[in-house]
């Protein structure tokens, strides 16, 4: 993509991994109704319980206020408003205890609009608490570094990924794709995805941890690269899992931005997998995102 700049203005700042992730958008329009199930499909699930706990409080509100203007309900009624509260709350849940009932044509009207106001309601509710419940959520962990280190003679790019689930994720696929931002020598900026070569980006079966590695070869965009260099070109590593929750029968997916500040050089990583006398095996997230320098870098 090609964003357009002055020649006489400073060139901007190299995008970042932060930055990436707390991107601002402007001259995008809300489209608040239409977009309405991703919004509630998205918002924060505390925020989606007091909206609808707004909302139901708010229609039953409307039908009191109806319903004690009007009059018209009839039983165990002294025409307070408290009456008409509880008995649009009895007609909106379709509860009915039938201590009051209305009595006039304008209450029954106010009452059927009710019910079936309340049953798509409760239709609607049930509704999208059953999507973002039964939505399936991946609980994979990238490791929050990536180091680079010599490994037989080869520098390699390593970051951890783990699977937090006892359930397996089946036919994982790992994908890294490295932004690069370059002058397209007309005052403008062309940023660049370059898809890295992992050693292994395919796993039958993700149950553990997985350790992924790219190459440093000359071949690589990462070739003769330190930090200063990764930040200057606005490199960030946008890393993508797939793959088939095997509990779930549901295609996941999880994704995570490295920048070149999360980048240690000369490092490895703890190993977190231990084996047992035995033959168990044990994994400790606690140190999942531990480096170590090398004692010969």
């Amino acid at each position: 993509m090609k964003h357009p700049r002055s020649r006489n203005r400073p060139r901007a700042l190299p995008l970042s991994a932060a930055a990436l992730r707390a991107i601002e958008r402007r001259g995008v329009s809300r489209r608040g109704i239409q977009d309405l199930y991703y919004n509630l499909m998205t918002m924060p699930f505390a925020g989606l319980l007091g909206m609808m706990t707004g909302y139901f409080f708010a229609v039953i509100m409307v039908f009191a206020v109806i319903l004690h203007i009007t009059g018209g309900l009839g039983g165990n009624t002294h025409g307070r408003f408290g009456d008409a509260f509880f008995f649009a709350v009895q007609t909106l849940t379709t509860t009915g205890y039938g201590d009051i009932y209305p009595v006039s044509l304008t209450a029954n009207l106010v009452a059927t609009a009710g019910m079936v106001i309340g049953q798509l309601n409760t239709a609607m509710a049930i509704g999208v608490l059953f999507a973002r419940l039964s939505r399936p959520r991946p609980r994979v962990i990238f490791s929050k570094v990536l180091v680079v280190r010599e490994m037989h003679g080869v520098k390699k790019l390593m970051f951890r990924v783990a699977n937090e689930r006892r359930s397996e994720i089946s036919a994982a696929r790992m994908s890294v794709v490295l932004t690069n931002d370059e002058d397209d020598g007309d005052g403008g900026i062309i940023r660049r995805m370059l898809p890295l070569r992992l050693e292994r980006d395919f796993s039958p079966v993700f149950a553990l941890s997985w350790l992924v590695m790219h190459d440093i070869t000359e071949d690589s965009p990462l070739w003769g690269k330190d930090a200063a260099a990764l930040a200057q070109a606005g490199n960030v590593l946008v890393c993508t899992l797939t793959g088939t929750d095997d509990a779930l029968n549901a295609a996941i997916s999880a994704r995570h931005v490295y920048g070149a500040e999360d980048i240690r050089f000369g490092h490895r990583f703890i190993d977190v997998i231990t084996r047992s006398e035995t033959g168990d095996v044990t994994i400790d997230y606690h140190r999942f995102h531990d480096t170590e320098p090398r004692d010969n870098p």
